[in-house]
């Protein structure tokens, strides 16, 4: 579905009469107003230290005081500080050194703090990856980043992809063993990888942003600086670490001699956990993406979850109108909004909230002002500032910028451009597709992106992304995705498909039921449909005690009613072919809309299996589908109907219930003998022969020839009557089959 003009504005949240401008260009005084605001310089003097040294010097200062807490653990600044040596000492014995790549794959513990600064005393570089991602994503990391050694803990061995690397689990690591030999600092520079942070991607593939020493460390020196952190702060470290947002407390807590507490996942999603916590371990600093606050503060004591001292918000655009609540939650905090793309270091602008509020046309809270040793341009499309007021591409130049993305040379060329203002001739500046303007007093306004992305939650997100991933799901044509927001500013992501068929098969059903997991069917009744999903898809029956089902099999489904195994064998292999008989015709028309709806590539045929080839007048019983069939009585299945409604619908089996459940309709019907249906279907192997009858599987058993039976793996066989399982068992054993036979309370 192509995108429209009315699609885009939406998506940006722009008037599209405020594209990038083209006109007017800035005047000489605005140009200088700009230069003024762009003199960031700060000579630091451990510019040129590692993010590591840092965090050394601070522990020789307070080798006692505590570093880290989660829950009732802590490491004190001399502890983490040996354990990170031994850790560095080991890393270094397995490979590790200046721009190698280790993973990092870790839930939150002490460990996910001893595992970066080990790395990083190595002299190499970490990829944080999320215990909770998809194992896909864990997988494309480890291949993309060529992670060959990887810091884990031992429950995650499992999730991993086995043998892509080399594991080294921290939970189980030996820490009473010597550090080693001291770190060699010789090979260190600046320019060495500090770690790589994986963004999404537009076409579907994340993108890695290689971030070194000198970047890192001047943001840390930076936002330290600019937030006013002082020693002994409590911060607080909610977000994963998997995204950059966290570094905002992580690295300057650690290098400013506070306490970091690692909150719990578990915290972290309960408003009341966390309140408790924030108050009694007396949290000052807080770094939060705007939505997660917001949901926190919905529950009781929503002032406990707001920090004594520093709020930082960032991840995505903050209301003005929600810092009056803020404040007089927490009257003596100080809230900052903060904004920066990874690819220039967790974040390049600042917004002090002051006690008069700014006005802005997009009602949020300003960026603010650059960082040291950063600078902000707003550019027109071709690339010259625009003026003050006026909107244009933000775009960042300045100590922060990233080395690039990893193994992407084309993308890195094409987001990281020569910096022209830059009086340093390798000076380089990275497009940001952010829309902003001025302010008058120097600040920067958001406005919105030039693309499809959008952040949610404080994700950045690719809307093509995720329209590439719907439009590789079968039976879909085209996908547009939305960030849609409501009255109170949170979004959400909807998406619009358009199916490959114009008319699809279950759209011109009588009766349509959703699964429990969430797929939609043609089916009679809904006792009937929940019966066969449990049964089928739950207990999966069908597969139990070694019956299995691989890429390429025959299968037949005998009464397979209205098509749920069908449909589930389809999703446990590729290639099958599957022959679906029903007799039944209000089944059989369920049955082969369901097989056609999820492309089970079924063949299906409106036939009972019997003991030899005929057209008869059948029964069939319209309330109790899966109970007809040219062998069934109808007091039989009244006792059956009886029996069901005690177990799937306490109460409700009375006389009424029963009459209405089995009352029969009279049908003419084909009927087929099995070894029929084998040779017409030209069947030379029939991997599994599911038989679903009523009192007839005997029957249809002894018709089979020898040769007939030699084509049959494996069968799965409901026996309704007592007095057929002998027969059928000996019948089997006599045919070389191992056989279980299992009791159905039904």
């Amino acid at each position: 579905m192509p995108r429209n003009d009315a699609v885009e504005d939406r998506v940006i949240t722009r008037d599209p009469d405020e594209s990038i401008s083209t006109s007017p260009m800035a005047t000489d005084a605005e140009r200088r107003q700009l230069m003024n605001w762009n003199n960031t310089t700060v000579a630091y003097p451990k510019k040129d230290s590692g993010l590591h040294h840092l965090f050394e010097e601070q522990a020789a200062r307070t080798p006692n005081q505590e570093a880290l807490v989660f829950e009732q653990q802590t490491l004190t600044y001399g502890e983490l500080n040996r354990r990170a040596n031994q850790l560095a000492h080991h890393l270094r014995g397995l490979g590790a050194g200046p721009d190698v790549i280790v993973g990092l794959f870790v839930e939150r513990s002490l460990e996910m703090l001893v595992g970066i600064l080990g790395i990083l005393k190595a002299g190499a570089a970490y990829v944080p990856i999320d215990a909770g991602y998809p194992q896909e994503r864990v997988a494309f990391i480890l291949t993309d980043a060529h992670v060959s050694l990887l810091l884990t803990q031992t429950s995650l061995l499992g999730i991993l992809p086995v043998g892509a690397v080399q594991a080294v689990c921290l939970d189980s690591f030996d820490w009473t063993a010597s550090e080693g030999p001291a770190q060699q600092d010789a090979r260190f520079d600046p320019g060495n990888l500090a770690y790589v942070i994986y963004t999404s991607g537009s076409t579907g593939r994340p993108k890695g942003v290689c971030i070194e020493h000198r970047n890192i460390v001047n943001y840390v020196l930076g936002v330290a600086e600019r937030l006013q952190l002082k020693p002994g702060m409590n911060y607080a470290t909610v977000s994963t670490f998997a995204a950059d947002l966290g570094n905002t407390v992580i690295f300057p807590a650690l290098t400013t001699g506070g306490r970091l507490h690692i909150i719990s996942q578990e915290r972290v999603e309960n408003q009341a956990l966390l309140s408790d916590y924030f108050s009694r371990e007396k949290i000052d600093v807080l770094k939060i993406v705007p939505s997660h606050l917001a949901a926190l503060q919905t529950g009781r004591n929503p002032e406990q979850v707001m920090p004594r001292k520093r709020l930082i918000l960032g991840g995505e655009a903050s209301r003005l109108d929600w810092m009056e609540q803020l404040r007089a939650f927490s009257p003596s905090c100080e809230i900052y909004n903060h904004y920066g793309p990874t690819e220039t270091t967790v974040g390049v602008l600042t917004y002090h909230v002051d006690t008069q509020l700014p006005v802005t046309q997009s009602g949020t809270l300003p960026l603010g002002r650059p960082l040291p040793n950063s600078s902000i341009y707003i550019l027109d499309e071709g690339g010259k500032p625009v003026p003050i007021g006026v909107q244009g591409e933000l775009c960042i130049g300045g100590a922060g910028v990233a080395r690039g993305y990893l193994n992407r040379p084309d993308l890195t060329a094409e987001k990281f451009v020569t910096d022209p203002f830059c009086p340093d001739p390798g000076g380089r500046m990275y497009r940001t597709g952010d829309l902003a303007r001025y302010l008058p007093d120097g600040n920067i306004e958001f406005g919105g992106r030039i693309d499809h992305q959008v952040k949610i939650h404080g994700y950045r997100i690719e809307l093509g992304e995720i329209e590439e991933a719907l439009r590789e799901q079968h039976g879909v044509r085209d996908a547009l995705v939305l960030a849609c927001e409501d009255e109170s500013g949170s979004k959400q992501l909807v998406a619009y498909v358009v199916p490959k068929r114009a008319n699809q098969v279950l759209w011109g059903s009588k009766s349509l039921y959703i699964l429990p997991d969430g797929s939609p069917v043609a089916h009679l009744n809904k006792s009937d449909t929940d019966y066969l999903y449990d049964e089928i898809f739950v207990q999966q029956r069908y597969l139990r005690h070694g019956v299995t089902i691989h890429d390429g099999d025959c299968i037949v489904d005998a009464s397979a009613n209205i098509g749920l195994f069908t449909v589930f064998a389809g999703r446990q292999a590729r290639n099958l072919r599957i022959i679906s008989l029903e007799a039944n015709p209000a089944a059989f028309a369920c049955l082969k809309d369901n097989a056609e709806a999820w492309g089970t590539a079924a063949k299906c045929l409106p036939f009972g299996l019997s003991i030899e080839h005929k057209s008869s007048e059948r029964e069939f019983f319209e309330g109790l589908s899966f109970g007809s069939g040219s062998y069934a009585e109808a007091a039989t299945e009244r006792e059956v109907a009886k029996n069901y409604g005690f177990h799937q619908q306490p109460g409700s089996q009375d006389d009424q219930f029963i009459d209405g459940r089995s009352r029969a309709k009279t049908e003419s019907a084909q009927q087929q003998a099995l070894s029929g249906i084998i040779a017409e279907e030209g069947i030379d192997h029939l991997d599994l022969l599911k038989i679903k009858l009523v009192n007839g599987e005997l029957d249809v058993l002894l018709e089979l020839s020898a040769d007939e039976w030699a084509k049959i793996r494996q069968m799965v066989i409901e026996v309704d009557q007592q007095e057929n399982m002998q027969p059928i068992t000996t019948l089997l054993e006599q045919q070389g089959y191992e056989l279980l036979v299992e009791n159905d309370p039904l």
